[in-house]
């Protein structure tokens, strides 16, 4: 019976540092009270789930994805770190998905998308 309760409690270990790279916290205990000495090893050596990490800080509320670069940054950031530009806040984003920009008129807007599109060349000449 004591060897049970021991393997029990060991398995937490595994389970622990496979649950901080990404991994199911229950899995890795029943394999890591099943088989201790291979699973330790295991869970030390292997490599994050960065998909699922990243899902999980996004679900908690601390952390956003940088809608110009993509990457995941801090909840509160005004600025991404990694590509340095400034993050719309939730008032302008709104404006601007409604096809508004602060400060430009409507007509401002339409030509500053034709100019861009005609450097681009999606849009043919004529």
């Amino acid at each position: 019976m004591g060897f049970i309760i021991i393997a029990i409690c060991l398995g937490l270990i595994p389970a622990a540092i496979a649950q901080s790279k990404g991994r199911s916290f229950v899995g890795w205990w029943l394999y890591g009270a099943a088989l201790f000495i291979v699973a330790l090893p295991h869970s030390l050596l292997i490599k994050p789930d960065v998909k699922q990490i990243e899902r999980e800080q996004l679900e908690s509320g601390t952390s956003q994805k940088c809608p110009f670069c993509a990457e995941l940054i801090k909840a509160e950031a005004r600025v991404c770190r990694f590509c340095g530009r400034d993050l719309p806040t939730q008032e302008s984003a709104q404006l601007i998905s409604e096809g508004q920009i602060p400060g430009m008129s409507e007509e401002e807007v339409q030509e500053a998308i034709r100019n861009s599109r005609e450097r681009l060349g999606r849009i043919p000449r004529s």
